[in-house]
């Protein structure tokens, strides 16, 4: 009985020793265990675009089909079907020849009425007149005076002139033909610069905005982007689709766009600058906490932080990293606070993480 109360006496009092040496053997072995290999990415502040990527169609800016105001026989087709025109350029003339008969009948009377009004006028001053046969010499010269001017509105109204700059259509009219008015002759479109018009879901209507860019992509011109300016946005969001009518301004210099042309539109929202990126993979969701992991001289750091916009794989961080740091981006699920690690992809960090073993 003694010597077993002996033997546990001497077994408890070698314990903490035992404890001791065990502790010491396992951070010994922790000490000389090598970093775990792991990818990771090197934080930079860059320029940040949100866009969104809908699709329209193009549009002219202006379009117009020519028509007469007046009945009449046309005279003379003065354009090419497809020719560029100026605004003002004569396109069509009609067979003015009664209207400038008119024009010249009115001029006579009004000639002969300016005669009378200064006979009229010269006998009142000499006394020799009466008031009211000068009055009525007067009121006969205005009639005619306004029927010249009425005489030259019909004649003007037998040319039809460009209104805008623009590509002229296919004419639907011949010479010889007589045209009534309203009758549709030839289609005129402005083609420079066109309008591109397309629908945003309206998720993203407090991001609209006059003045924002947009890349065009057009499939019947491959491998060609086009710029454009948005300069009007829809006061109402369409109920049945959910979404916001956009226009914007597109330059067609080169003259390779046409109205009616099926386009892609990357609309940019809104730049940042200095922007903190990471990849989605970064991430480990914690509950409703974001977490990622940070290498600080070789050792593993974890840190919550706050995200923004996410954009094709990356994910905006707004606190909790900084400019420099190194974010662990795969393989995160092996490690701990405070072990060490070595980012295999980076080949910067490896002598750092190498010093601080």
């Amino acid at each position: 009985m003694k010597h077993s109360l002996s033997r546990t006496l001497t077994f408890g009092a070698l314990l903490p020793f035992i404890s001791a040496l065990t502790f010491s053997a396992i951070k010994a072995n922790a000490a000389e265990m090598p970093p775990m290999p792991v990818e990771a990415q090197v934080v930079q502040a860059e320029t940040l675009e949100r866009t969104v990527e809908v699709v329209g169609s193009l549009s002219a800016d202006e379009s117009v089909v020519i028509s007469p105001e007046v009945a009449g026989r046309v005279a003379k087709i003065l354009f090419r079907e497809g020719q560029m025109v100026k605004a003002g350029m004569p396109l069509i003339k009609l067979d003015d020849s009664i209207p400038s008969a008119e024009l010249k009948q009115a001029e006579a009377s009004r000639g002969l009425s300016e005669v009378e009004y200064k006979r009229a006028n010269q006998l009142v001053s000499s006394n020799a007149g009466s008031v009211n046969t000068r009055d009525s010499a007067l009121a006969k010269l205005r009639i005619d005076q306004a029927g010249v001017a009425l005489a030259k509105e019909r004649l003007g109204k037998m040319t039809l002139n460009a209104p805008f700059d623009g590509l002229v259509g296919l004419r639907e009219v011949s010479v010889g033909e007589y045209v009534t008015p309203g009758q549709s002759l030839v289609s005129l479109v402005s083609v420079n610069p066109l309008r591109i018009e397309f629908r945003v879901p309206e998720v993203y209507l407090t991001g609209l905005a006059v003045g924002q860019s947009v890349a065009v992509s057009i499939d019947a011109i491959p491998g060609e982007q086009f710029k454009g300016t948005v300069f009007a946005v829809s006061p109402e969001v369409d109920v049945n689709g959910r979404s916001v009518k956009v226009v914007a301004s597109l330059p067609n210099d080169s003259g390779k766009l046409r109205p009616g042309l099926f386009a892609r539109v990357n609309l940019n929202l809104e730049t940042i600058e200095d922007a903190l990126l990471l990849q989605e993979e970064a991430l480990v969701p914690q509950g409703n906490v974001q977490l990622v992991y940070v290498l600080e001289e070789g050792k593993v750091a974890i840190r919550p932080v706050v995200t923004g916009i996410r954009e094709r794989g990356r994910v905006q961080v707004l606190q909790g990293v900084k400019a420099g740091d190194i974010v662990v981006t795969a393989g995160q699920m092996k490690l701990r606070p405070g072990a060490a690690a070595m980012p295999v992809n980076l080949q910067s960090a490896k002598p750092q993480a190498e010093q601080s073993q």
